[in-house]
């Protein structure tokens, strides 16, 4: 019986991720910490005009479905990826269902099929789409899933080039205030002024490299490996499409989900 989509798509979380991040909250806490006074890094003010700043830029800059979309994709960062062999088996399947002429089971096999790219991939064949259209029409699916994830990646890089500029923006707003409270002789209010400006460039410094980098590279590498995923299910699909043997479909699959070898030395 056919596993449901929810059973199968469940990714674990992705632990390389969460020690990342759990190392660079320890960074930063043995930064802080280094001074023995971790309050001291800590400006409401300094934190307000870099957080605030990158997130009305990104407001005015961006879409609501594109900022929705991106906070999507940050949460897909915490989970591994999924492996594909229940969607080779559905694609074997339907393989021997159609090497055995029965094509109502072979479209209903198909219809169960929660991957909706291999579906239409297999309706397709199904439907005795020819083999231009059929690859015309797939690839298509994997460029429009590149571009919306590759806006995701450009969203959290620009997020990164912003972040410094608005601590530099809180460093300048800090450097007035100390300067205007210098003739006053308040060396309070003139230790405040540069605690603004000098935290304001760290913050917009962390969140830049620390935050939107890393999540930008993660999204384009999930991207990527996204990419090679739906090709070998294209490659699946096309040789059902040319009326390969189960078997001949199956050894191919695995033959792509092997592990990568050297090809020259052993």
């Amino acid at each position: 019986m056919n596993p449901r989509p929810a059973e199968r798509r469940s990714g674990q979380i992705s632990m390389v991720t969460v020690i990342g991040l759990t190392g660079a909250l320890a960074l930063l806490w043995f930064v802080a910490a280094s001074e023995g006074d971790l309050l001291a890094y800590l400006n409401l003010t300094g934190f307000i005009i870099v957080f605030g700043g990158v997130t009305v830029s990104a407001l005015i800059a961006f879409q609501g479905r594109e900022l929705l979309a991106a906070l999507h994709a940050f949460g897909a960062i915490f989970r591994s990826d999924t492996s594909i062999r229940t969607e080779i088996t559905d694609l074997v399947d339907v393989a021997r269902h159609l090497a055995q002429k029965r094509i109502q089971q072979a479209e209903e096999r198909a219809a169960r099929v929660s991957s909706p790219f291999l579906r239409l991939g297999l309706q397709l064949v199904i439907d005795g789409t020819p083999m231009d259209d059929l690859m015309q029409i797939m690839n298509w699916r994997i460029r429009k899933m590149a571009e919306i994830e590759s806006a995701q990646a450009r969203l959290f890089r620009t997020l990164a080039a912003l972040a410094p500029g608005f601590g530099l923006l809180g460093t300048l707003a800090g450097m007035v205030a100390m300067l205007r409270e210098l003739g006053s002789g308040d060396i309070a209010r003139v230790g405040s002024g540069m605690a603004v400006a000098m935290l304001a460039t760290l913050y917009g410094v962390v969140l830049s490299n620390l935050i939107f980098k890393p999540i930008a590279i993660k999204i384009e590498q999930r991207t990527q490996r996204r990419i090679a995923t739906l090709n070998i299910l294209l490659e699946g699909v096309m040789l059902v499409s040319l009326g390969r043997s189960p078997t001949v479909v199956a050894d191919a699959m695995q033959a792509f989900l092997n592990e990568t070898r050297d090809e020259i030395r052993a």
